[in-house]
């Protein structure tokens, strides 16, 4: 059985600077499951650093060296199955850092290569678990930062929309 575990974090004090990538301090980090200690006053609403953890079948596919502007690589992913309902491939970098990452459909498999690791499994359930995953990050968001409500809940009917549509590409499997 194949399987994804993904979690999203993000740091805690816009004040800390990653300045070495053998040298991070995970434990300014939190956990969308712990989003409640997140104070707002330490963020910057405008660029929040996270990282995606990412493991495939064990395996650490994303670690906390792939941290970013956690928020615009949401979004990047999101375009990126936005376009594969239409196409088989999608393609793009990390926002800060050159790190690409491409999307294929082949058949009912997804094969998704981020820098020099790769995912093949099926489709509809790595595109499932990352899309319930983007949902818990901008609901999250949207409890730190009750201006952006109707920002974030747009994203969110956005990632609705592409659930549905990527179901409905995949019913024929």
């Amino acid at each position: 059985m194949e399987s994804l575990e993904l979690s999203t974090y993000i740091i805690k004090d816009k004040k800390y600077k990653i300045r070495d990538i053998n040298h991070i301090d995970t434990s300014q980090f939190i956990s969308l499951d712990e989003s409640a200690l997140l104070d707002p006053d330490k963020m910057d609403r405008d660029y929040i650093d996270g990282v995606l953890l990412m493991k495939f079948n064990g395996e650490t596919i994303m670690d906390f060296t792939f941290w970013d502007d956690i928020e615009d690589l949401w979004h990047y992913f999101i375009n990126s199955f936005e376009q594969l309902i239409k196409q088989d491939e999608s393609s793009f970098s990390f926002p800060s850092q050159h790190l690409p990452v491409s999307i294929k459909i082949i058949k009912d498999r997804v094969q998704m290569v981020i820098g020099n690791k790769s995912i093949n499994m099926k489709a509809e359930q790595l595109i499932d678990v990352m899309l319930l995953e983007a949902i818990k990050f901008f609901s999250t968001l949207m409890s730190i930062f009750p201006r952006q409500e109707a920002e974030y809940h747009q994203t969110i009917l956005r990632i609705y929309k592409i659930k549905l549509s990527i179901e409905d590409r995949f019913k024929s499997h």
